[in-house]
């Protein structure tokens, strides 16, 4: 039993590592989200510019450029995020259900434990009792 317990701890703190992983890498593309978010506002932004003025129509073509290629390179570390997040989903429920087996384990043993005590003193209640009645018997 104390083997049960000291498993289940250690894959209880490889599930808490693996949470953890998961909310950095949850982090990791919600800041690239707000950074593409953001890189478009600025995109509107200098187009609106741009259609104003006529000398920054000139370095407009540019400028997007550069954007676009920032945007696409965000864009294919989102991917990659998403592939290791999905990867790393598919390790918290392998470790998931190692866990629940060892806590399903644990339960069944001390059920058992209970049992085998419950057996025990009915088995000494019964015994006491036959005692008594063959005293009972024995006196009359």
């Amino acid at each position: 039993m104390k083997g049960l317990a000291t498993l289940i701890k250690l894959h209880k703190r490889t599930l808490d590592e693996l949470r953890r992983r998961m909310v950095n890498l949850e982090n990791q593309k919600s800041e690239l989200q707000r950074l593409s978010t953001a890189l478009n506002e600025e995109l509107r932004t200098e187009m609106a510019l741009a259609t104003k003025t006529a000398e920054m129509r000139n370095f407009f073509g540019d400028f997007a450029k550069r954007i676009k290629a920032r945007q696409d390179k965000i864009a294919s570390e989102i991917i990659a995020l998403d592939k290791q997040m999905e990867r790393l989903r598919i390790e918290i429920s392998e470790a998931f259900t190692e866990l629940k087996k060892f806590e399903i384990a644990q339960e069944n043993a001390k059920l058992r434990e209970k049992e085998a005590a419950s057996r025990k003193e009915t088995i000494e209640m019964d015994e006491i009792a036959a005692q008594q009645y063959s005293r009972k018997t024995e006196d009359q």
